[in-house]
């Protein structure tokens, strides 16, 4: 027997809606004591009414308006992420994305965290704010250039608190639940070189930008941040193929933007390329994740200083991710030892190139493969030029680790 079609009247219609109302607007209290309200991108707002409005046959509008963030744990945020939360440990919003493996998300939706804890050598940002979400319209207007901003610069070398010595004048930043024996792997030798493979450089968040100045000015598309290749951190990734190339280090570099226009699932995508190029190209024996740092807080934005030659430059941060999430990650160590050799060869040449190597308890991809690391060049507060000039001591590090394995 079929079961008789029932009819929704305009009064329960108008029921439902109020019910949904209500609570979103409670809701939307608690998360503006959590941390902010943002917009919800294209199609949730429909999400919301269709909710509401079970089995109804009605053109639902794209309301877009009631994103919570913040407040639910165990749902993924409809908003682009702080710089300082991975996803691991961001709580989410209205709307549910289970992922599709079962696994927790883990950290594809944050740019890499500044500095947690200011060092005793050093005054860095306590904090980095949320970035501030897309508008909802096309303006018609041409979007106005970037000014320069002043930035405070400082050394970070990670001889205060906060920080492991790992001796040869390496010092880690250990955020993962291990203390491995870095001497150990510093000294084991590397299972890949230059000569037998290839080097693989993606950009998960490839429109982080630097602080425009000079002849670099560009259009952002969010606060430090550009889709112009031009001015981002594709334009390092370029110069670090450069700099391998001329030193007969066969190179695969991604240019494309994973972080625009959507910034969430920015690492889900990159990683279905780093598996891409991985079954293209087996030859792939090293992947670096080519980033920008964000240093400001309380107004204040910084950028990293280093003491190299006659031009002004920024310092490199490594990190290099573990299992200590809980996501499977049984090669992590092999990473390691191949950052500590390149932290190694930076803090040899060049003394004040390199900041602190950071053991996080995250994966950010790097379990893909090994010969994995991502590598922040300079942070929001340094220009491009001072990004460049740092990659370029980078890459011949990187270029004699590789060669002499």
């Amino acid at each position: 027997m079929r079961r008789p079609v029932k009819r929704i009247t305009p009064g329960t219609v108008a029921a439902r809606l109020a019910a949904v109302l209500a609570v979103c607007l409670v809701l939307r209290g608690a998360a503006e004591l959590a941390g902010g309200v943002r917009a919800l991108p294209e199609g949730v707002g429909a999400g919301v009414l269709a909710l509401a409005l079970p089995g109804a046959s009605l053109p639902l509008p794209d309301a877009g308006t009631l994103a919570l963030w913040g407040t639910l744990p165990g749902y993924t945020a409809a908003r682009r992420v702080s710089d300082t939360v991975p996803e691991d440990t961001a709580a989410g919003g209205l709307f549910w994305s289970a992922p599709a493996s079962g696994e927790t998300p883990e950290d594809p939706d944050a740019a890499l965290p500044a500095e947690d804890t200011a060092p005793a050598d050093t005054v860095t940002a306590d904090t980095v704010p949320p970035d501030t979400a897309p508008a909802d319209t096309a303006s018609t207007e041409p979007a106005p250039e970037t000014p320069e901003r002043d930035a405070i610069g400082t050394t970070i070398l990670g001889k205060g608190s906060g920080y492991l010595d790992a001796g040869d004048g390496i010092y880690v930043k250990n955020k993962s639940k291990y203390t491995p024996d870095f001497q150990k792997l510093l000294e084991t030798p590397l299972k890949f070189s230059a000569e037998k493979g290839a080097v693989l450089i993606i950009h998960t968040h490839g429109s982080e930008a630097y602080n425009p100045a000079g002849e670099d000015i560009y259009v952002a598309s969010d606060p430090s941040r550009t889709e112009d290749t031009r001015f981002n951190v594709v334009r390092v990734g370029d110069e670090l193929e450069r700099v391998l190339t001329e030193r007969g280090v066969t190179v695969i570099h991604d240019r494309e933007l994973y972080d625009y226009p959507s910034y969430n699932g920015s690492y889900d995508r990159s990683l279905a390329s780093i598996k891409a190029h991985l079954k293209a190209n087996s030859e792939i024996c090293v992947v670096i994740d080519l980033h920008r740092d964000a240093l400001e807080g309380d107004g204040k934005l910084y950028k990293t200083v280093a003491d190299v030659g006659d031009t002004p430059c920024a310092q490199v941060m490594l990190i290099c991710g573990s299992n200590s999430s809980g996501l499977k990650h049984p090669d992590w160590q092999e990473n390691l030892s191949f950052a500590l050799k390149l932290q190694h060869r930076m803090v040899t040449d060049y003394p004040t190139l390199a900041r602190p190597l950071k053991l996080s308890q995250y994966r950010y991809n790097q379990h893909a493969t090994t010969g994995s690391l991502i590598a922040e060049i300079g942070t929001n507060g340094n220009t491009l030029r001072e990004a460049l000039a740092a990659v370029r001591y980078f890459g011949a590090c990187l270029a004699d680790v590789l060669t002499e394995a």
